[in-house]
Parts: C-alpha cells; sequence; structure tokens
C-alpha cells in the first residue's frame, strides 16, 4: 500500500504544470492562465509576496497564455505547458522566460527573433504619423510609396524569420505557436503542408484549423473544382452553391457581408461587371458572412444586388471560411462553365480586365 501510495503520488505531482510570474507585475496584475488559441480558461493565478504563482493539471500539446485584465486577453507572455516549471520575469513592456523546459526556452528565443524582425515597424509607424501631420493628412504618392515598401519589407522579414524558426523546431511544440500567430495566408499553403508532412505533432489539435485552411486554398487554386456551400436564400430556401457553379456559366462568387465597409465600396464595382457582362454569360453569387438576416436583406436592396445570394447566418463561423479559406473580406472566387476555378481574389480593374478577356468587350 506504501509502494503503491507513492507511485500514486509521484503520477499525480507529474501532471501538474506550476508557472510563476515575478517581476513588475503591473496592474491589473497577470492573474489568468488560459488556452493561446481559444482563451479556455485554465486557471487563476494565486498573488503571493508580489510573485504570482499558477498550479494546473498537464494538458498534452497545449500552448497557454499568461493574461492580465478581467478575461485574461491581455496576453503577457505564451508558454508550453508541459509539466517543468517556468518562471517568467516582468519588466515593463517585456517578458522573460528565466526558467522552462527546453522548448520553453526554444519558444522564448523565438519570440525575441520574430519581435527583433518586427523592431523596425515602430519607426515607420512614428514616420508615417510625422507626414501624415506634415502634409495634413494627403501624404504624396512618392512618400507613401517608400512608406508602403519598407512595411512590406518589414513584413516580408517577419515572415522569413517565422519560417527558419518553424523548421528549426520539427521535434517540439514551437511550430505549433507561429504556424497559428502567422496562419497559412502568411507562410503559404506549400510551405505549410510540405512541413507537416513529418512535423512530430502533425496531428495537435490546435492545428486543425491550420490543416483546414490548406484545404481551403487548396479549393481556391486555377484548375480546382467547386466545392459546395450550403445555406439559405433570403426567403430561407436552402439553397448550394453548385446549384450555381458549374451549369455552363462564368461565375464570380462574391464573399461580403453588410457590415463590411469594403465590401460595400467595391460592390459598385461587381454590379457594372454583372451588367455589363451578364447577357454574355456572367454570373454573380453572393455568401454573405451576416449574421441577421434584417441587416443582410436591407443591404442587399440598398445596393442594388439582383443576383443569388447564400448564407448560413453564422458570421465569421460562416462555414465557406473554412472551405474556401476565407480570412478577410471582401473576396471572391471566379469559375468556368465547367465549374473548375479560374481566378481567385479578383477585384477593382482586374475583375473587368478578366471578364474582358474571358467574353469580350
Amino acid at each position: 500500500m506504501t509502494l503503491l501510495a507513492a507511485i500514486c503520488l509521484v503520477a499525480c505531482t507529474e501532471t501538474k504544470s506550476e508557472i510563476k510570474v515575478v517581476g513588475e507585475l503591473g496592474d491589473p496584475k497577470p492573474t489568468f492562465l488560459s488556452d493561446m488559441f481559444n482563451f479556455q480558461l485554465y486557471a487563476e493565478g494565486q498573488i503571493a509576496d508580489s510573485v504570482v504563482t499558477f498550479t494546473v493539471d498537464t494538458i498534452d500539446n497545449v500552448i497557454a497564455s499568461v493574461g492580465r485584465s478581467d478575461d485574461g486577453r491581455q496576453p503577457v507572455c505564451s508558454i508550453i505547458l508541459d509539466g517543468k516549471p517556468i518562471e517568467i520575469r516582468l519588466n515593463g513592456d517585456d517578458a522573460e522566460v528565466t526558467k522552462g523546459s527546453d522548448q520553453n526556452m526554444k519558444l522564448y528565443e523565438a519570440s525575441k527573433r520574430i519581435k527583433e524582425a518586427n523592431s523596425p515597424m515602430e519607426q515607420l509607424m512614428e514616420d508615417y504619423g510625422n507626414a501624415r501631420e506634415k502634409y495634413n493628412g494627403v501624404i504624396p504618392d512618392s512618400i507613401m510609396k517608400g512608406i508602403n515598401k519598407r512595411y512590406e519589407d518589414i513584413q516580408e522579414n517577419m515572415k522569413a524569420t517565422a519560417k527558419q524558426v518553424i523548421a528549426e523546431n520539427k521535434d517540439n511544440l514551437v511550430p505549433v505557436y507561429f504556424l497559428r500567430l502567422f496562419g497559412v495566408d502568411a507562410l503559404g499553403a506549400e510551405f505549410t503542408e510540405e512541413f507537416l508532412k513529418d512535423y512530430k505533432y502533425k496531428d495537435c489539435k490546435a492545428l486543425e484549423p491550420i490543416v483546414a485552411s490548406i484545404s481551403g486554398e487548396k479549393n481556391k487554386l486555377p484548375g480546382a473544382d467547386v466545392v459546395d456551400f450550403v445555406g439559405k436564400d433570403l426567403n430561407d430556401k436552402e439553397c448550394h452553391l453548385t446549384d450555381h457553379v458549374g451549369k455552363g456559366q462564368y461565375v464570380l462568387v462574391d464573399f461580403w457581408a453588410s457590415w463590411c465597409g469594403p465590401c460595400r465600396a467595391e460592390m459598385p464595382n461587381v454590379k457594372a461587371n454583372y451588367e455589363k457582362y451578364h447577357e454574355k454569360g456572367f454570373e454573380v453569387v453572393g455568401i454573405s458572412f451576416d449574421d441577421n438576416k434584417e441587416d443582410w436583406a436591407k443591404c442587399v436592396e440598398e445596393l442594388g444586388i439582383t443576383w443569388p445570394q447564400i448564407s448560413d447566418l453564422k458570421g465569421w463561423e460562416c462555414a465557406a471560411s473554412d472551405l474556401f479559406n476565407i480570412k478577410a473580406i471582401p473576396a471572391t472566387i471566379l469559375y468556368g462553365p465547367d465549374g473548375k476555378v479560374i481566378k481567385a481574389d479578383l477585384r477593382g480593374e482586374e475583375l473587368g480586365k478578366t471578364l474582358a478577356e474571358l467574353l469580350g468587350e
């Protein structure tokens, strides 16, 4: 009985993760420990002698976030719950992991590299603000072009650094954090899919959205067959995307929402092309990311939209988001008469130019 109790005690001890936060705790203090990706609360920190201590059951393959504020959504530091003690030292806005497992130290060092790659952004934002003030909000194109180029260079450097970090850590959970942080849109479906092929934790639950995004990106590639989306029209009739696509017409699927300013701004362009090319075999189908039918219907009427509309009224939880990896709207996919993708993300002048090439002026 004594031996059995000892074994049980060891097993129970090994299932706990202890995290201590020390240094300048600030106000509000960082007293929340939650899942990094869905904000599920794991533990509330206990404060004693200017130290916040979390003790939580170790959960396999979970990256957690220490956060402050009423719901913990002001992240202070991200860590991996792997049963090894962790200590985080706060100094102003900086959080240093001073103690932890090998993979936690690698996560901290990798985060520093990403932060360093992004560090020029602070100066860029200052320069942008100064330019707006100097030119009364109307920055000359020559200057704005330089600002945009600097922004793009910083973004590309961050992506390149993230890819290096991911590739260097195939035997731990560090890539899970950065794959979720940057996403397939930034890292590219090809790079992400290739990495996951032999990644030790490729079946980690936290990577399910990444796998879905890869699939969604493939569904937008030229030559891909249409994937069905099911929703209802404004008359509450069940509709399928395949009711319209693959029926002998060129079809633009327009992902939008009544609450989306850029979507509304783009709509006159879509409408103009619809009116110009509809008789030549061009159709538009709107997939709305609304969650309120009245708002959706009102906007359709205000904008004079006459083409078919489909929605599941789930907002950003719309099934089309995963089916086609739609993370920002407006977004479009143009299908050919055979129901295969011709091109994605056609907007502005590019939409009219493409339709002119396909259907003639």
